[in-house]
């Protein structure tokens, strides 16, 4: 191959070189947690900073039972969630639109309910591309009802849990600690507002974390939407980040960053 040709050809891989990291770039997800003293949980965001939400408005985002949600979309299930820490609690907050909202039933696990589902790694230097989950990975569940407020913890896809085992799958249970909620109703949909001590990942294994301004977490959301209280009914689910196997897959989830 001429010396042009072979010139012509490293410019063009490089190019597509180039092309395909500034996609990825791009089609990473990002989230800022501002500092904050303390929260009064009362559904009101009116104290939050949401300069930063994980939005998830979009048919792309429908991981499960498309065709119930297209009926009449972003009014059906959308999700703007925003987060924010101190050194002993994270907060969570969303504003939600479900054209009916707060469909929970006892015995109803929350994959088949109303919830929003927080994925979490409480270890910063966690390898962002690993495919498997790690002992300090969690899958939150939180019910979102406007009596219920149970919550889980779902470990069953960590290989090693250093004793930190499954909790509240069934729905029926509070399962952490400290844990805080409530709700407003706004139109069209809801506020939420939560709670979650640190201290809720740790064991006497898996130490507490202990966060700081500039700290990088990886992070997803996810939503259960059930417009039906019934067995065997569609359940719309959407992801932030991930797709249908981010359950399995942690290289899937976005990026959280605390912020002063």
């Amino acid at each position: 191959m001429k010396n042009g040709k072979m010139k012509k050809l490293v410019c063009m891989m490089l190019a597509a070189a180039l092309l395909i990291m500034a996609s990825t770039a791009l089609a990473e997800k990002t989230i800022i947690a501002h500092k904050a003293d303390a929260v009064n949980i009362d559904g009101d965001l009116m104290e939050w900073n949401t300069s930063s939400a994980a939005v998830i408005d979009a048919q792309e985002q429908v991981v499960r039972d498309l065709g119930q949600w297209i009926e009449t979309g972003t009014a059906d299930c959308s999700v703007q969630a925003y987060m924010m820490w101190n050194e002993e609690n994270l907060y969570l907050a969303a504003t939600i639109m479900d054209d009916t909202p707060f469909m929970y039933r006892e015995g109803f696990p929350p994959d088949m309910a109303d919830s929003l589902v927080l994925f979490l790694s409480t270890d910063p230097a966690a390898d962002p591309a690993r495919t498997a989950y790690a002992a300090n990975d969690f899958r939150v569940t939180m019910i979102i009802d406007d009596y219920y407020y149970n919550t889980g913890v779902d470990r069953e896809m960590v290989a090693d849990r250093k004793g930190y085992e499954s909790k509240g799958a069934d729905g029926d249970a509070q399962v952490l600690e400290g844990y805080e909620a409530c709700i407003m109703e706004i139109d069209g949909g809801y506020t939420f507002e939560c709670v979650i001590p640190w201290a809720n990942f740790a064991n006497d294994q898996i130490p507490v974390l202990v966060p700081h301004a500039g700290m990088t977490l990886a992070v997803d959301f996810g939503m259960f939407d059930l417009d039906f209280p019934c067995p065997g009914v569609a359940t719309v689910r959407m992801q932030w980040a991930g797709t249908d196997t981010v359950d399995t897959d942690p290289s899937q989830w976005g990026k959280l960053t605390l912020s002063e």
